[in-house]
């Protein structure tokens, strides 16, 4: 094993985290990076890394610190402005998350348990948070091997998200344009212009409308005050839940959406410290201590079980939206899509996105157009799913998985 200081330990991680970058910005997203750094720690953990190399690096005590401004910042990116212009698309997405837990929770219990079942339910809606959730939950009930399915079920959604998403993406570029060129080109606005159109309208309405953030002068709007504004943020939401006793992912997120909603926190507020990316570093690098006591035999073992529960949510995703999609006019492909994003996120949807439509047309008209109707549906899918409701669920099934 190697004799690790704190500066060799975390040169260690990061490269590996840029390593598994630089391979998956080479494949455009087709090989993760996670899946790459996973392998990497994998080998590392069997050869020369110590067990503990993530605390030697600070990593570990960074996470936490992540951990307690995250799910804020993540409730502050809940438009609901946008999310009421698109409902069609957030009931959608819904029911793909509905679907998944409910065929997660039936069949994963016959056939791997209630705790197995439980444990993969949260994160195979989507989200590193929600694993993470999950990955801790079962730690601290002394089931680490759960702890690493969890974590290795949103290493391994790429895989299964990425080929499907793009293929169908390309088909709905298609019959998009199709629809387009043979309305000679006049098409009524879009969807998502007229989303655009209706955010002009509310703002125009509300113009004397001045949000609290706004109000506190810029020249004290800097790093530390928004690392402050978190640190206290996440101090309170720590003695809501220990009055309350509900889960503290939960009161982090509802406090985020909350206090954005009413003016007091502006949305994406980590992006404002100046330190998130060294932050975000850590709490991904910190999903790799899931591995430190894996064996061989237990990971074979974990990939049959995620290569049936995968299949049996990709299954889930079609049937619980393919009616609903056509209620709402959308067609098959694109209802599966929107459920698809249980298992993207941003930035992978934006990206694989971007990429059917370039690869559907150069006609900046046209690009114009599939990208006004296809990106708002595809963002707030993944907003919902990913970034909001897997980690409310992760944080109602960690308190009654292991009970």
């Amino acid at each position: 094993m190697l004799n690790l200081t704190m500066s060799s330990a975390l040169a260690i991680v990061v490269v590996t985290m840029f390593i598994g970058d630089i391979i998956s910005t080479l494949s455009k997203g087709r090989i993760p990076q996670m899946l790459v750094v996973a392998v990497i720690f994998l080998i590392g953990y069997w050869t020369i890394f110590p067990k503990d190399i993530l605390d030697i690096a600070g990593i570990t005590t960074l996470a936490n610190i992540m951990m307690s401004f995250i799910l804020i910042h993540v409730g502050t990116m809940f438009n609901i402005k946008d999310i009421l212009n698109e409902w069609k698309v957030v009931v959608t997405t819904l029911a793909a998350v509905a679907g998944i837990v409910l065929v997660i929770l039936i069949f994963g219990t016959l056939l791997f348990g209630k705790e197995t079942a439980f444990t993969a339910a949260a994160p195979m809606t989507g989200g590193g948070m929600a694993a993470l959730i999950m990955k801790d939950a079962a730690t601290a009930a002394g089931l680490p091997e759960l702890g690493m399915l969890a974590m290795m079920i949103f290493i391994m959604h790429g895989f299964f998200g990425f080929p499907l998403t793009a293929t169908f993406l390309g088909k709905e570029s298609q019959r998009l344009l199709n629809v387009f060129r043979q309305n000679n080109h006049e098409q009524s606005e879009t969807p998502a212009q007229k989303t655009d159109n209706t955010v002009e309208n509310i703002d125009e309405n509300n113009n004397n409308y001045r949000p609290f953030y706004e109000m506190v002068p810029e020249r004290f709007q800097t790093p530390t005050y928004y690392l402050a504004l978190l640190a206290i943020l996440g101090f309170v939401c720590s003695k809501i839940t220990e009055i309350t006793g509900i889960n503290n992912a939960i009161v982090q997120v509802f406090v985020g959406i909350i206090l954005s909603y009413v003016g007091l926190l502006e949305p994406k507020l980590m992006d404002k410290t100046a330190s998130s990316g060294i932050l975000n570093l850590a709490l991904f690098a910190s999903f790799m201590s899931s591995f430190a006591m894996a064996t061989w035999d237990v990971l074979i073992a974990l990939l049959i079980k995620i290569v049936v529960l995968m299949v049996l949510a990709l299954i889930a995703i079609f049937i619980s939206t393919y009616f609903l999609g056509k209620l709402f006019g959308y067609s098959p492909q694109m209802t599966f899509v929107i459920g698809l994003n249980c298992f993207l996120g941003f930035p992978f949807n934006f990206a694989l996105t971007t990429e059917a439509i370039k690869g559907a047309t150069d006609d900046p008209a046209e690009i114009n157009y599939l990208t006004a109707y296809l990106m708002p549906k595809m963002i707030i899918a993944g907003i919902v799913s990913v970034s909001l409701v897997s980690a409310i669920l992760a944080g109602v099934f960690a308190s009654i998985a292991f009970t």
